[in-house]
């Protein structure tokens, strides 16, 4: 009898813009006009948040990657022949295109629960990026750590030139991989040397690559050739060199994560770039849980909010059984109901809202902060979490209510950074929200 194996991807070309909602309206403007273009397309693509920055239009780049992925799913159709792009091409509702925009005026959950199907049929990559987190850390249920430096690690910037691996890069790699398997067991499970000796590696490829050249300064003349950089942050090239090792170690088609089930051989599944564009993805279709501002871990933990299953109560979990593993068992993801989980959410965000008010000296925290912590132990979805917070606020204002709650828009000083303003925001309400303040209601 074969063994069982996932099955080969139909394309790994995924597209790396991350805005899933791109799906839904570039559905609904080829239903207004009849057809589309690439330019049109860009053109009428509303703006949005990504994070808490705001997106005035999509780049050129990411447009094109997008009508790639509705041709390559079978909701556009182009006219003329060939596979290749053109600027000049005409894209039109296939059946199944338009029977996905009427799902997605019914639904817009339904419609994201058709997309994954969609992107398990062309990719592969939804179903096997869950079982692999399992497979990875069943004891510690999926968490996975993709490291980073410590924090506290900010060195001078060398000259270009200046690309040697030295003790002190050795160093920090031994510290990240210490704090992530002192804080979360079986997330990171590499032997010390190989991880210092594969970051090495990364980090010596990188310094090999091309130099890239800068902005020019305001005023120079439009001929003016840019320069060259000079100068890199070996904290930013350490982390691209963990993060490709990482990834390397955790996601490719080598040992120690593979078996005849696992995936297509002899290609790895998941390479750097394609990586950080799935976490997003996967976290908007409510398939895991990932954060990059975690109290103690230096990098990103990611967890799966779903999981493999022959069955699953139904009040806790909604089968995806378009998605199945090699041995034929359903996708469930955790969709535990407000009623079910109202105790322990309010328990979670409560002392989660504590701690970080203790941290920070403020009774208005950091929401997200808040919601990663609470998402982790109950095994949320950010999705699940919006609808439970804004289930919360609705109990905190009913007569005898054990909790005062209040969320803000506002964003505080140590939310401004570029790295802290790329966070997923709460959304309450369809807005965005990113602070929050609780206090206990005592009876007299």
């Amino acid at each position: 009898m074969p063994p069982k194996h996932w099955p080969r991807p139909k394309s790994r070309n995924v597209g790396l813009f991350t805005d899933l909602r791109l799906f839904s309206e570039a559905l609904e403007l080829t239903s207004e006009q009849g057809s589309i273009t690439k330019h049109y397309l860009q053109e009428e693509l509303s703006q949005r948040v990504h994070g808490l920055l705001f997106i005035e239009r999509q780049s050129p780049k990411s447009v094109e990657h997008l009508l790639r992925e509705l041709r390559g799913i079978g909701w556009l159709r182009s006219t003329g022949r060939g596979s290749k792009l053109s600027d000049s091409m005409s894209y039109h509702l296939t059946p199944d295109g338009e029977a996905a925009f009427n799902l997605f005026r019914q639904s817009n959950r339904k419609f994201l629960r058709l997309l994954t199907a969609k992107m398990q049929e062309l990719y592969t990559i939804p179903g096997w990026f869950v079982h692999r987190l399992w497979t990875i850390n069943p004891e510690g249920q999926g968490e996975v750590v993709v490291p980073t430096p410590p924090r506290g690690w900010n060195p001078s910037s060398r000259q270009w030139e200046d690309k040697e691996w030295t003790p002190e890069l050795a160093t920090q790699t031994e510290k990240t991989l210490d704090i992530i398997q002192s804080v979360c067991p079986g997330g990171f499970p590499i032997k010390e040397d190989d991880w210092i000796e594969s970051v090495e590696s990364a980090w010596n490829r990188l310094s090999s690559l091309k130099r890239r050249k800068v902005a020019k300064p305001s005023g120079e003349s439009v001929g003016t050739e840019k320069r060259q950089m000079k100068t890199y942050t070996p904290r930013r090239r350490l982390a691209l060199a963990m993060r490709e090792a990482a990834v390397n170690f955790l996601f490719s088609s080598k040992p120690p994560y593979v078996d005849s089930e696992d995936f297509w051989m002899p290609k790895p599944p998941l390479l750097p770039r394609t990586y950080m564009a799935w976490c997003p993805r996967l976290e908007a279709l409510e398939l895991i849980f990932y954060t990059d501002v975690h109290p103690t871990l230096p990098g990103r933990l990611i967890f799966p909010t779903s999981v493999f299953r022959a069955s699953a109560p139904q009040h806790t979990f909604e089968e995806l059984s378009a998605i199945k593993n090699p041995d034929g068992e359903s996708l469930w993801l955790h969709q535990p109901s407000w009623e079910s989980m109202k105790g322990r959410f309010f328990t979670a965000l409560s002392q989660e809202h504590q701690r970080a008010s203790a941290r920070v000296g403020s009774l208005y925290v950091s929401l997200l902060d808040v919601r990663d912590e609470v998402c982790r132990q109950l095994r949320l979805s950010a999705a699940r979490f919006d609808d439970f917070i804004e289930e919360a606020l609705r109990e905190s204002l009913r007569p005898g209510s054990r909790w005062s709650i209040s969320v803000e828009t506002d964003i505080r000083e140590d939310q401004r950074s570029a790295f802290q303003l790329i966070r997923r925001p709460a959304w309450i309400d369809g807005t965005p929200h990113s602070l929050i303040a609780i206090t206990e209601i005592r009876s007299a």
